[in-house]
């Protein structure tokens, strides 16, 4: 399943998309070197290669398109590089978040993961009061709101014609279900506008307790390729990240990658 639309991708939507887009031959060039080097490679160094010469087209030429990502994620995992595949995974679902494919190799790619760090739970009393806010997919939200939305000036118009108790009691819970359901999306814009999420690339890195080596470690063990965080500060040389679990820590910049490309 991993590569299962790689010839349909990248041989029909980015050569199409490159080409038509561009009509630059250098990248149409470099575009069909890649393809020609996944299609050869038979272990994990020809897959490596592969991934790099997909890179260039992002580094060099600053082609930023979904479905590139995609193949360079594949590429990577193909290599056995669980954290560089995953980082790409999740830079296409900046460009792609509803891609079956894309959303079923990132959960292979995360399983492989070496550390499986759960994700903080919210408090028992936050459970409770926002668990739909947490449980609920974005996408299922934003119809609720839409839903609740159109029942609003529904039973707006309808209380307005007829003046009934129902039409009232239907227009007051459409408009507190819309206000919840609105402020439930709005939170979730800002924290994404504010996220630095970010991807261990390195095979291990030993998180610290501050912003340098003659700090102590910050865990027992190290991180290892695919581990997941937020960046909370950037001081040049040295990250401080926060894992899934709300654990926090620093590593060295040259260790991992942010998601924003």
């Amino acid at each position: 399943n991993l590569c299962r639309a790689q010839a349909t991708l990248s041989g029909l939507v980015l050569v199409a998309g490159l080409c038509t887009a561009w009509g630059a031959d250098y990248r149409e060039q470099t575009l069909e070197q890649a393809h020609a080097m996944f299609h050869a490679a038979t272990n994990a160094n020809a897959y490596a290669e592969a991934a790099r010469q997909y890179q260039y087209l992002v580094d060099e030429e600053a082609v930023r398109n979904g479905h590139l990502f995609y193949t360079i994620g594949n590429s990577w995992f193909m290599a056995g590089d669980v954290g560089r595949a995953i980082l790409n995974y999740r830079r296409a679902q900046r460009y792609l978040p509803g891609d079956a494919d894309l959303h079923s190799n990132l959960e292979t790619a995360l399983a492989a993961r070496t550390d499986l760090i759960p994700e903080r739970e919210p408090s028992p009393l936050m459970g409770r009061l926002l668990g739909w806010h947490f449980k609920t997919s974005t996408r299922l939200r934003w119809w609720a709101f839409a839903a609740s939305w159109l029942m609003l000036w529904a039973a707006w118009t309808w209380a307005t014609q007829t003046g009934r108790k129902e039409a009232r009691i239907t227009r007051t819970v459409g408009a507190i279900l819309s206000a919840l359901l609105l402020t439930s999306l709005l939170a979730d814009t800002l924290q994404a506008r504010n996220a630095r999420p970010g991807v261990i690339t390195a095979p291990e890195v030993l998180a610290r307790k501050g912003d340098g080596e003659r700090y102590a470690p910050a865990f027992l063990d190290p991180l290892h390729s695919g581990a997941e965080f937020e960046q909370i500060d950037d001081r040049d040389t040295w990250w401080h990240i926060r894992l899934a679990d709300g654990q926090t820590c620093w590593i060295p910049a040259h260790a991992a990658e942010l998601v924003a490309d």
